[in-house]
């Protein structure tokens, strides 16, 4: 009887494609903490590398400095990855289902995971009603549904609370928040598949 193992399917270290894997490695093993509680490396190394290339990848001017440092960061992500996936198939021992939930195909079959990317806010204005928010979004493809989140606390990743689930692009707006608090949203892009990177968080005092 054959098992499975995560397998990263990057036959070229592409950057934009090593940012999109590690951002969706990075979602479902933070969703699935039960499962994989002490990767190796940790999420936050990784989450810390990826915002790197991130960086990097926006500031792509043609130049051959700026290309070496894409590749550079790349290579940095890529093999994290790699380790990363040592550590799933050491958790999973070859059961397909635990390697999917970490973000990684398998090598019995690869995931369509055509999950949305990264969300991004335009800005946000007060809502319809007291102590509300109506936050505004640049399209995102493939995502079909919306999800907002709101802390006081940003540096702690435990403390984001969900206000608002699968909700629709044109109707994100998060209500019942407390008068004159300063607090910080970010919002996800999901579909079947799961749900994307969260925005970087946007600062709000609800009036």
């Amino acid at each position: 009887m054959s098992t499975s193992t995560a397998v990263l399917h990057l036959r070229y270290k592409d950057p934009r494609k090593v940012y999109n894997l590690a951002g969706r490695v990075s979602v479902n093993m933070l969703s699935n903490v039960s499962v994989f509680p002490t990767p190796d490396p940790s999420i936050t190394d990784l989450d810390a590398e990826t915002i790197k290339l991130g960086n990097a990848l926006n500031a792509k001017d043609g130049s051959k400095i700026k290309n070496q440092e894409i590749t550079d960061q790349t290579d940095v992500v890529f093999q994290m990855l790699k380790l990363l996936t040592v550590y799933v198939n050491q958790v999973a021992a070859g059961d397909k289902g635990t390697i999917l939930l970490s973000g990684f195909d398998c090598n019995h079959e690869r995931v369509n995971h055509g999950i949305p990317g990264k969300a991004l806010i335009r800005r946000i204005d007060d809502g319809s009603v007291f102590c509300s928010a109506k936050i505004y979004l640049e399209r995102l493809p493939d995502a079909n549904r919306f999800k907002v989140e709101i802390t006081a606390t940003p540096v702690d990743s435990g403390s984001w609370k969900t206000v608002l689930d699968f909700g629709a692009s044109d109707k994100l707006e998060a209500k019942g928040l407390v008068y004159g608090q300063k607090i910080y949203i970010r919002v996800s892009g999901g579909n079947t598949y799961g749900w994307g990177i969260p925005s970087e968080p946007v600062v709000f005092i609800p009036r």
